[in-house]
């Protein structure tokens, strides 16, 4: 069997046009039609500045990401940038589990003045034994979380990032690691291989 190149890039364009697919036809949608696992990334701002929003952000994560994306067998990852990044929760999502995360995600962060998005950026490890079809990293974070003081290093994890706004706070799509891919995935494309 030959090596086909453009199968190749159509694959890479597809991997990096999948998360935004789930989050641009909203997370209801993405989980009904979805078989495969796949690894969830929440990274979420502990901030007080969070703490004003009351639970808008933690029910919103609650419907979109707990009942609308995530199917039995993902793995999922909820760490919380806050003055040193921790973890809530990692392991394989199971149905019984619903409810205890949502519980989990509607404890007030912890209130710090600064947040530490490369710690909880750098501190993701995939799932054991695990080679996901996808992985979606979800950020969520105020205005002021996201300033360039607080983004430092992760500013280039936004470059291919989707961004939704809500009044206080926004969702961000991010996708690291996949400039090269995109780059030479588009190039390909629009050269016709």
């Amino acid at each position: 069997m030959c090596y086909d190149e453009g199968m190749e890039n159509r694959k890479l364009i597809a991997a990096f046009l999948m998360p935004l697919a789930f989050f641009v036809c909203g997370g209801a949608a993405g989980a009904q039609t979805r078989k495969d696992p796949i690894d969830v990334n929440l990274i979420i701002d502990g901030s007080r500045y969070t703490q004003d929003l009351g639970g808008e952000i933690s029910d919103w994560l609650c419907g979109y990401v707990v009942d609308g994306i995530l199917i039995e067998g993902d793995y999922l990852q909820v760490r919380i940038a806050g003055e040193k990044a921790q973890t809530l929760y990692t392991g394989v999502f199971r149905a019984e589990d619903r409810e205890s995360l949502k519980a989990l995600l509607r404890k007030p962060p912890p209130g710090s003045e600064t947040v530490d998005f490369a710690g909880a950026l750098g501190g993701i490890s995939p799932g054991k034994d695990r080679s996901p079809l996808m992985t979606y990293t979800l950020l969520v974070s105020t205005p002021r979380g996201l300033s360039p003081v607080h983004l430092g290093a992760v500013s280039s994890y936004l470059r291919f990032s989707r961004v939704m706004d809500f009044p206080g706070w926004r969702a961000l799509v991010l996708a690291p690691d996949i400039g090269p891919q995109v780059r030479e995935a588009a190039g390909a494309f629009l050269a016709g291989r």
